[in-house]
Order: C-alpha cells, then structure tokens, then sequence
C-alpha cells in the first residue's frame, strides 16, 4: 500500500514522508507489533476487569488524578482521527460485532455489555496501535500516515479475526443463536 502512495503521488515532500515511513515501517514493524500486543492486551484485561465490575457500587479509590491529562491540539486530532477509524471499523463489522457484544457480554457476567466495554471492540484495537505508533517517536505527520496504511489495510482481517471468535464461541455453545 505504501508502495501504491508513493508511486501516485508527484509532491516530493509527500514523497519523502512515504519513504521516510516506509524506512520506519521496515526498520520498526517488530516494535510496533510488540507494542501493539502489549498495549492491546493491556486495556483488553483493563476492559474485561471493568465489565466484571458493573452492577458494583465504585469506590472512590478506584480512581485516581494519574488517570486525568491534558491533551495537546495534535494529540487531540490525532484522536479524533483514530475514533473516526474505529467508528468505520464498527459500522463496517456491525453484524459480527453486535453477536460479539452479546457473546462476551455472557462470558463477562453482564448481560448489557455496552460495545464501548468490549474487550474486542474496535476502539480497543485502534487504541493499542494508535499508543504503538507514540511509542515509536516519530512526528505527528508520519503517524497519520501510519494510520492511513493501518485504515486501509485491516478492515477486512479484523472482520475475518471476528467472525472467527464468533464461530469459537458458538462451538463452545456461548449464545449459539443470538437475538437482535
């Protein structure tokens, strides 16, 4: 895909910027990837935890200042881009994604799982990639490229990992007819 970017594209700058990630791309994927398992499996058991919770009265202690920051107006943007993503990736996985809220919602002991608490939820895995890509360093303008390769190249296997957790979760007859 990079490669399509970089031969449709006649602005040299626009040009550098392609290679510049594709450099990056290359030389850091292992990172990235690591990065990303870790930080997604991070807010994966940080979301299973919080569904367990529901319907328990919270403790103040379960919060904390740590967990308030202020956002610059690039972090923001940023953000922003990556819910639009997730949004696209929720619209485009509706059917697999309502089986699926249901489907956890049984296996979490809450009924009314929101999809914002799943822990398959797209905005999970746009999250941990997004964190992935901060993690790297590298300038706002090469993260939004990232995103933009990250948007058009995994619609489509996120939607076969889903409708694979489905087909495991009905073989182990959780909710194997599901009502919408």
């Amino acid at each position: 895909m990079l490669t399509n970017l970089l031969m449709d594209t006649y602005d040299r700058e626009e040009r550098c910027l392609y290679e510049e990630v594709r450099d990056i791309a290359a030389k850091k994927r292992d990172v990235v990837e690591e990065n990303f398992r870790a930080f997604y499996l991070a807010d994966f058991q940080r979301r299973c935890e919080s569904a367990r919770k529901i319907g328990r009265p919270e403790k103040v202690s379960d919060f904390s200042l740590g967990d308030l920051e202020l956002v610059g107006e690039d972090d923001l943007e940023e953000t922003l881009r990556f819910n639009d993503m997730a949004n696209k990736l929720r619209a485009y996985c509706e059917e697999e994604l309502n089986a699926l809220d249901q489907r956890v919602g049984v296996l979490l002991g809450d009924a009314n799982l929101e999809t914002k608490d799943n822990p398959f939820s797209p905005n999970t895995i746009c999250d941990a990639f997004k964190l992935a890509c901060r993690k790297l360093d590298v300038e706002l303008k090469m993260r939004k490229v990232m995103l933009k390769l990250f948007d058009d190249g995994v619609l489509d296997d996120i939607r076969s990992v889903y409708k694979a957790v489905n087909a495991l979760l009905v073989r182990h007859s959780i909710l194997p007819q599901i009502r919408f």
